[in-house]
């Protein structure tokens, strides 16, 4: 009898716990087959028993991805198959190797959306990831799409963009951009500057709420496998909860219904194992509707999050404002064989998460403390493949470090570029800086927190690019002791009357109140469209 008390209770234990795990999908359909071309797009396999209510789902991929992102060591067509869904995946641009911005984008989804809808006979559910949310809201809203779709759910989509494009574009990125090819239009439309443009740009339209949006988004980056997600979400933390690549606030459409902020990273979250039973009751028929005990189930409407994201545009005078806090640092530039860099921790830093990233992988990596002690870091590169995709990311923690200036010595067997970002946790001294831009004159105002504001100086880089993230002019280059708070100068205007990307990378030197030396680095972006009107994303 005592062996039969212990099956049943075994039993019971396994049954409390399957509710913790992800459910798991009964049948693989047959894989799709979409050829590598924008535009392309495939049929996944029909269930056995079509349901006339339940609508076709169409799943738009993310940045610098493709269709099978869906299918290929992810279970969502899986989900989606086992519960009755028609399905369809397609790819855009990004599989042509140069990811495009949302309006070319959504210009080639709308076109399709139309096609996959005739096809079927009904309307469609949008599942989309990262951009192909933005993507989508392009199509239905500027190329008129909106007729052949019930509703979009977005996972993780950066509708505010996202402070790692900023990073991208910034002058210290420059190097390694070139090499990897990462500033690409895709990319540069998801600056935060632009992305309040764009934001601007639905707004006004009258079909921007034609059709309902349901939003999820994950805030788990640590502990993930991937060292992008680690170093993105390292990066992000300054700004926010993220996924790694995206911030839970820049995951919020305005007017839209958030559905659930859970633990995944930017790949798990589209993961049909892990999201797909909590958004299902979202999709709704093919009429639109949608029971309504669904709507009460782990919902909460935008309109929570409206003092988080208010648009950021010029007022009257044109002129915008935007800020950044000083809790990174970055540096970049090419190599060949060794290469150092200089980190500076001043005192009372908890930790410094600190990222080589290199457009080859090193072969070693050497953290020299201020004291003399090399600690040898085990050489694991690992690749990118979201916004520095084809980069090689090489993490190192240091908990507790000695304030001092350490030495980041790395080596190579070959030539290339690189990119060292620094973020750190727990400092009490922190410098802020708030920019606006009118016609062609900079305004700049450094704040200063347990700094020695006699001792502070700053260096910035004005880059300049065009809507397409190319270049435009020569960079500005400027270095001033902060005498006062305000900075101002008159920076060039490269190309009147077309739009273009201001992306200010400015660098903090000086010291503490205590006499220990402080290094920071403050990225923004600004955008200027055609009116000369400014755009800015506000931390």
């Amino acid at each position: 009898m005592k062996w039969k008390q212990k099956l049943l209770a075994s039993a019971l234990t396994a049954s409390m716990l399957l509710p913790m795990l992800p459910s798991q999908a009964h049948m693989a359909p047959a894989t799709p087959a979409v050829a590598d071309v924008p535009g392309a797009w495939a049929a996944g396999q029909s269930p056995a028993q079509i349901d006339p209510n339940k609508p076709v789902l169409l799943f738009v991929h993310g940045l610098t991805s493709q269709a099978k992102v869906w299918y290929n060591e992810n279970d969502m067509y899986d989900y989606a198959y086992n519960n009755g869904y028609q399905t369809a995946f397609i790819n855009m641009y990004d599989i042509s190797g140069t990811p495009e911005d949302m309006w070319k984008d959504g210009e080639l989804l709308a076109a399709k959306i139309k096609e996959i809808s005739q096809k079927y006979g009904k309307k469609l559910v949008i599942i989309a990831h990262s951009k192909g949310g933005v993507d989508t809201q392009s199509a239905l809203v500027r190329y008129n799409a909106y007729p052949y779709v019930s509703r979009v759910i977005t996972l993780s989509s950066p509708h505010h963009g996202s402070q790692l494009a900023d990073l991208a574009y910034s002058s210290w990125a420059g190097w390694l951009a070139d090499l990897i090819g990462s500033q690409s239009p895709g990319t540069s439309s998801l600056q935060t500057s632009y992305m309040e443009y764009f934001r601007s740009e639905m707004a006004k339209d009258a079909d921007v709420n034609k059709v309902p949006f349901y939003t999820m988004s994950g805030d788990q980056w640590s502990g993930s496998s991937k060292a992008s997600y680690t170093f993105g979400g390292a990066y992000l933390s300054v700004f926010g909860s993220n996924d790694g690549v995206v911030t839970t606030d820049s995951a919020v459409l305005p007017g839209s219904q958030l559905i659930q902020k859970g633990p995944w990273n930017h790949a798990t979250v589209r993961t049909g194992s892990y999201t797909f039973d909590l958004f299902k009751p979202y999709i709704g028929t093919v009429s639109g509707a949608v029971p309504s005990p669904a709507l009460a189930t782990s919902s909460v409407t935008s309109s929570v999050y409206e003092d988080v994201y208010q648009p950021h545009v010029s007022t009257d005078d044109n002129t915008d404002s935007s800020s950044a806090n000083g809790h990174y640092y970055v540096r970049g530039g090419n190599y060949n064989g060794t290469t150092a860099e200089t980190l500076t921790v001043e005192d009372n830093v908890q930790s410094v998460t600190l990222d080589w990233i290199s457009s080859q992988p090193v072969t070693s990596l050497e953290l020299i403390s201020p004291t003399g002690d090399v600690q040898q870091v085990q050489v694991n590169a690992q690749p990118d493949d979201e916004i520095f995709k084809d980069a090689y990311h090489q993490l190192a923690q240091l908990n507790t470090p000695i304030a001092g200036d350490w030495q980041v010595k790395a080596i190579s067997r070959t030539s290339g570029a690189y990119l060292m970002t620094a973020v750190f946790i727990g400092s009490n001294n922190q410098a802020s800086l708030n920019s606006s831009l009118s016609a062609n004159t900079l305004n700049m105002n450094v704040q200063t927190e347990g700094l020695d504001h006699e001792q502070t100086s700053i260096s910035y880089t004005v880059d300049y690019y065009d809507v397409h993230g190319k270049r435009i002019a020569a960079p500005t280059e400027q270095q001033r002791s902060l005498t006062s708070d305000a900075v101002q100068e008159r920076i060039p205007t490269p190309t009147s009357g077309k739009p273009s990307n201001y992306v200010i990378t400015s660098d903090i030197e000086g010291k503490t109140d205590t006499g220990a030396p402080y290094k920071r680095t403050l990225i923004q972006s600004v955008y200027v469209d055609t009116n000369g009107t400014t755009y800015s994303h506000q931390d």
